[in-house]
């Protein structure tokens, strides 16, 4: 039997013992995942939500006052030259480096987005690297998603979206060079068709909507050859994060998708039974 048979298994009944689906949810879900694991996965799950924490980060270095986001592994971030900082990973290390670099030739921090910006690509970078394949191909995807979705609007707006891009690489030649609607990409990535007719949709809910579902699609698609291993259990938690985010768009859709995710967990127990 696969190593988190029993976790997987169990995670409709979750739900089932909550009633109904809010917020808190995603974190109960967090934290029921990260009880049942070992230690050596939840370094993927910390990986998977990493984003949440780039977020508080940002907003330590900056001094914003805004609230902290829950769910990330860190409950504060001390200043770059705070020897009590706790222990961060590489990119982390790396990017406040690159800070107090700056700041010790330039007196000031440097321009917000474009340290944001650096932030994301030292993360993208470890991601798509990582020895998880569903980290790796999921990271890889979500990259190539934002960077289509900024060159469609940078078309749209008139505005070059190059200065824009997470990383360059392959993808982002085509978006650059090809003049095509759909910039040349239905014949490389499966998704393209599906993103396009997401990005003409004129309704910006119904357009997000249309997106997250590509998101969740996605999803399946990764982990089509897989059963009860961590793998699943990430794919899982990422559709949780996109249904909290939807809660707080719009509750009915939120409470939609947090039932579509537990429908999903109940067809998969009844197919992949191992």
């Amino acid at each position: 039997m696969a190593k988190y048979y029993y976790l997987i298994s169990s995670l409709p009944e979750l739900f089932f013992e909550a009633g109904h689906f809010k917020n808190s949810d995603f974190l109960h879900l967090r934290d029921y995942i990260l009880e049942n694991i070992s230690d050596g996965d939840a370094v993927y799950v910390h990986d998977l939500l990493g984003n949440i924490d780039n977020y508080n980060l940002i907003a330590a270095v900056y001094g914003k006052r805004r609230a902290w986001k829950k769910g990330g592994k860190y409950d504060e971030f001390r200043s770059p030259d705070d020897s009590e900082k706790p222990v961060l990973p590489e990119y982390m290390s790396d990017f406040l480096e690159y800070i107090d670099s700056y700041k010790a030739e330039y007196k000031t921090n440097p321009d917000e987005p474009a340290a944001e910006k650096y932030l994301s690509e030292l993360y993208y970078d470890k991601m798509e690297s990582s020895d998880n394949p569903f980290i790796a191909k999921w990271f890889k995807f979500d990259r190539e998603m934002k960077n289509i979705q900024t060159a469609y609007t940078g078309r749209r707006t008139g505005i070059s979206a190059e200065n824009y891009f997470v990383k360059k690489d392959d993808i982002t030649e085509f978006l650059l060079k090809n003049a095509s609607p759909d910039f040349g990409l239905s014949r490389e990535r499966d998704y393209v068709p599906d993103l396009f007719r997401a990005l003409e949709t004129p309704n910006l809910l119904e357009r997000e909507n249309r997106l997250d579902m590509l998101r969740w699609n996605q999803i399946d698609e990764i982990n089509i050859m897989e059963y009860f291993s961590i793998d699943v259990a990430l794919g899982i938690l990422q559709k949780a994060c996109i249904a909290d985010r939807w809660l707080a768009l719009d509750s009915v859709e939120g409470k939609k998708m947090f039932r579509k995710l537990v429908d999903d967990l109940i067809e998969f127990k009844k197919v992949k039974i191992v």
